[in-house]
């Protein structure tokens, strides 16, 4: 649960980096955290994206958006709520920008996937904990081994230092992110441009993985708010190095991602 009873429900949550630039407030890949934020919210309220509160949304964006642009740098959340009386409100929570980190350790925790897992928000809190308890960002595994997601995290591998063709970890029960399709899709720009004709192409294609495999491979960790982050350890084990080259590409294919947060 994300809530104790007689206290809201956080339904759905949506946070992103903002940065400003020549005076005026961006987030990387922002219309693809509002069209996540509005799937969300249908899927939560179970009305689907089209609705008679497409209304009151469009409403909540425009007003979030000048709130985001006139606080300016930071770290801001979207949410939807449910009050302890049923009745359901949007809020914008102005957060200020959290230190951000080059790298990051993982620590692995089976836990089964918890009620809403592919929706961001209801879990949030149990997540948090997680990561207290463990003093490090938590690597959730299913049951039976394999690998869901990081706990603020999605998660991209490379098997082969020597091979561009990397990997995003797949299962049905995760976040989408919007930082990991971002990354997608430029790799699969690139393949287009450069029309490749062998395996080690470049592409970033999903595939299941455990523990055991992760810590032989090339990590990373990437998210809205740190963007790319190489995974130094799990579980105490240090993972090999990382392809100095390869991160360039990727961060400067980010990099381009950012979008003015006024239209």
């Amino acid at each position: 649960m994300n809530t104790l009873d007689g206290a809201p429900a956080l339904l759905v949550a949506d946070s992103f980096r903002v940065r400003v630039r020549d005076g005026a407030a961006e987030v990387r890949g922002f219309s693809r955290h509002l069209e996540r934020f509005a799937h969300s919210v249908g899927a939560a309220l179970c009305t689907g994206v089209a609705s008679d509160r497409n209304a009151e949304l469009t409403a909540f964006f425009a007003d979030a958006r000048r709130r985001i642009a006139a606080f300016g740098e930071g770290f801001p959340r979207l949410e939807l709520w449910r009050d302890p009386d049923g009745a359901m409100r949007y809020g914008c929570a102005l957060r200020p920008l959290p230190e951000l980190r080059p790298t990051i350790a993982l620590a692995s925790v089976s836990v089964p996937p918890l009620p809403g897992a592919r929706i961001k928000g209801p879990n949030i809190g149990a997540y948090a904990a997680l990561n207290r308890g463990l003093d490090a960002e938590a690597l959730l595994v299913d049951p039976d081994g394999r690998v869901r997601e990081g706990a603020t995290t999605s998660l991209l591998f490379w098997r082969d230092e020597r091979d561009d063709s990397g990997h995003v970890v797949v299962d049905s029960e995760r976040v989408a992110s919007v930082t990991e399709a971002i990354l997608i899709a430029a790799a699969q720009q690139r393949l287009v441009g450069d029309k490749p004709h062998r395996a080690r192409d470049g592409a970033l294609r999903a595939a299941p993985a455990t523990v055991a495999e992760l810590q032989r491979c090339e990590v990373w960790a990437v998210n809205a708010l740190h963007g790319i982050r190489p995974v130094t350890h799990i579980d105490g084990t240090e993972l090999p190095r990382f392809n100095a080259a390869r991160l360039r590409w990727f961060e400067d294919a980010l990099d381009r991602a950012w979008e003015p947060v006024l239209p």
